[in-house]
């Protein structure tokens, strides 16, 4: 049994009907042959049953503590059923195609009596004029509290091959010593919980003290480049965000964006991501007469996992960098969005890349509830309230090379973050074998026109690319 730290905790804390917490990815196959639905629909379920060891959030879930004093417990679930986590689903039955089932299927809060993690199976994506014959879909949707992108990465490689595998039903696992777990008496936990928040107060007071000096240090080492505080205000991605989802794609060319890249000093491909979408949130705000004189800014995940940690769960930090919306130019947004994203990595680094996540560990987990309710209520205020962010901006990478699952070639991939109140507007880049999916979560709340915002992405990748090749052939 183990307890959720103050990050993965907060995750399961916030959880909405309206905003449920959990991310998701999108994985499309083409088989080397055609396989009968009951056929592959067995086949995918033999190689997960077969891939269990390989992770400890498949068979674990949550155990809340009474009235939630206190933070949560993973404990193996003893009543653990592998088909209550795999659905199947045939794409001729939906309609609107595969967007509006990936909608319905990311809106739909999970039980949290359960382990946190569904494996939906589309069928019949070769009936789509973007894939083969044969062709079928993994969604993968996962609770934030059990993983974020990174070590969401780490059990994505844990299910694929580097080559065509045939599958074998005889295959077993060369370690499983997976034992369910027995529930604690309430007694004990509530008992733990009262200690849990004696200390608490205690190690708060210390992390803050010597958060003090730290924010100092960090506040010092930010160059003085004229870049433009971060200021809170106002948006129409800041308002309460509705249970429906809405998900657009925009695919870019992963060789472009590294061009762009390597065309100026100390840029990175996440900059370059970051400039795109100032640009784009640039042009629709402006068609729709709401741009702040402001520029917004965007919540940025950090990494901050060591290269030997193997565990499932959260291992990041959040940075907050401006996407200069003020600016017109491309490639004077792009140069402004990277030396404002190096200030803002240069003030995490100083101030500690684990110093805010530490913090939030201390939190009394009725605190946390106190302020996650307080914060739900606000997003009724008319007209929101100002925030310094008003998007997130996630960048993971992807292989780069081919993936298989069994004999089936991985020819598509993209993530799927999640939206909450005051912030109903995720951008997730990822990359798989030269392709860059750019894929934006919203409601209809926080994104009145989603075709339009689709198009001002691409209006903007192609705006910065064309000013690039400009400048270069000069």
């Amino acid at each position: 049994m183990q307890q959720l730290d103050g990050l993965d905790a907060l995750f399961t804390l916030n959880e909405r009907q309206h905003a449920p917490m959990h991310i998701a990815a999108l994985l499309i196959y083409q088989p080397s042959t055609v396989k009968h639905k009951a056929f592959l629909q067995q086949e995918i379920r033999q190689t997960f049953k077969q891939r269990l060891s390989s992770s400890a959030i498949f068979r674990r879930r949550l155990l809340p503590v009474r009235y939630d004093i206190d933070h949560p417990y993973w404990i193996e679930d003893q009543h653990f059923n592998l088909d209550q986590h795999i659905v199947s689903h045939s794409i001729k039955d939906h309609p609107g195609g595969l967007p509006a089932l990936l909608s319905t299927l990311h809106a739909q809060a999970m039980d949290m009596t359960r382990p946190l993690w569904e494996v939906h199976v589309i069928h019949g994506l070769g009936a789509l004029k973007e894939y083969e014959k044969g062709a079928f879909g993994l969604y993968v949707k996962v609770h934030h509290a059990a993983m974020d992108g990174m070590s969401g990465t780490e059990i994505l490689s844990a299910l694929h091959n580097l080559k065509p595998t045939a599958f074998s039903a005889d295959h077993t696992p060369t370690t499983d010593n997976w034992q369910a777990g027995t529930p604690p008496k309430q007694w004990h936990i509530t008992r733990q919980a009262c200690i849990n928040n004696f200390r608490k107060p205690l190690n708060l007071a210390w992390q803050a003290r010597k958060l003090v000096p730290s924010f100092r240090r960090a506040s010092s080492s930010i160059k003085d480049d004229h870049t433009p505080t971060i200021s809170w205000q106002k948006s129409p991605f800041n308002s309460r965000v509705n249970a429906d989802r809405n998900i657009l794609l925009v695919r870019l060319d992963f060789s472009r964006l590294r061009q762009i890249r390597r065309h100026y000093p100390q840029t990175t491909v996440n900059h370059v991501i970051l400039s795109i979408v100032g640009g784009a949130l640039r042009s629709y705000l402006i068609k729709l007469g709401t741009l702040p004189d402001n520029p917004l800014a965007s919540l940025i995940p950090v990494n901050v996992r060591n290269r030997q940690s193997s565990e499932a769960g959260n291992a990041i930090s959040m940075m907050i960098a401006t996407l200069r919306t003020d600016i017109e130019c491309p490639l004077q947004r792009l140069k402004a969005v990277r030396d404002a994203s190096n200030n803002a990595k240069q003030f995490s680094k100083t101030l500690g890349r684990t110093a805010i996540t530490s913090l939030i560990k201390e939190l009394p987990s009725g605190f946390e509830s106190f302020v996650l309710r307080a914060l739900s209520a606000l997003a009724r205020w008319p007209g929101g309230v100002a925030l310094p962010a008003c998007t997130i901006v996630s960048n993971v990478p992807g292989p780069p090379v081919p993936l298989y699952f069994n004999d089936a070639k991985l020819v598509d991939m993209l993530g799927l973050g999640l939206i909450v109140d005051h912030l109903g507007l995720f951008h997730v880049a990822m990359s798989y074998n030269g392709v860059m999916t750019l894929s934006v979560l919203s409601s209809s709340s926080s994104l009145s026109d989603p075709e339009l915002y689709e198009q001002c992405l691409m209006d903007s990748y192609t705006a910065l690319s064309e000013a690039v090749a400009r400048e270069a052939n000069h």
